[in-house]
């Protein structure tokens, strides 16, 4: 008998609406971006070097950016100060870990979730704090991303030397439903990109036809 023709359409990427709130929590790489582009603040461990306490874990508060409110880069901005202790631990060792919460934003708060309930979702990355050279085009970029999310950073006082970091990841985890933390790849992180036009997309890179005998 004649076969059937079908489409394969192969996914790419996937996009998901920032105003339509999170995305479902199975799509763990667009829940990690989109935590870190919604949410203002994160958590930061950092080893720390005060002498009573050096060599343990130190955890502080930080702003944070990936990008103008249009644009998430997946990227994680900090405008940081060497006068902050977070940042005297990370000049000897830069290794960190973030905590963003959609605690953050009142999501949890509007679900009646508590902050420690897997549904208020949280994004967890590891990595090393580098600084972003001030000569670069993604320094103002991300100065300026800073500042849109951040205003009150423009009145901070310029004798603190504020500069702008940038996380450089090395593990992403993610906790926003039952049944345990989720790793997701550097790389499905940075493709879920969330997007800002319709409410959910699905790019494309190739189609597959397949021919299906009928016997």
């Amino acid at each position: 008998m004649r076969g059937l023709i079908f489409l394969a359409l192969i996914p790419l990427a996937l996009t998901f609406r920032i105003s339509n709130g999170p995305p479902p929590f199975w799509q763990k790489a667009l829940m990690a971006r989109y935590i870190i582009h919604t949410t203002g603040y994160v958590s930061i461990a950092t080893i720390s070097v005060q002498d009573d306490i050096k060599g343990y874990p130190f955890a502080t508060i930080k702003s944070i950016s990936d990008g103008p409110a249009d644009n998430s880069t997946g990227n994680v901005y900090f405008y940081m100060s060497d006068m902050e202790l977070s940042q005297q631990d990370i000049e000897k060792d830069s290794r960190c870990t973030i905590l963003a919460s959609l605690a953050d934003v009142g999501y949890c708060e509007e679900k009646k979730y508590d902050p420690q309930d897997p549904r208020c979702a949280k994004a967890i990355l590891t990595g090393r704090l580098v600084r972003v050279s001030n000569e670069t085009s993604e320094y103002d970029f991300a100065k300026s991303a800073l500042l849109e999310k951040h205003p009150a950073m423009k009145s901070w006082p310029t004798d603190h030397g504020f500069f702008v970091s940038k996380l450089d990841i090395e593990q992403i985890e993610v906790l926003d439903f039952f049944g345990g933390i989720s790793k997701v790849s550097k790389e499905d992180y940075f493709n879920a990109t969330p997007g800002f036009s319709t409410a959910e997309n699905i790019v494309f890179n190739r189609i597959d036809i397949i021919d299906v005998q009928i016997v």
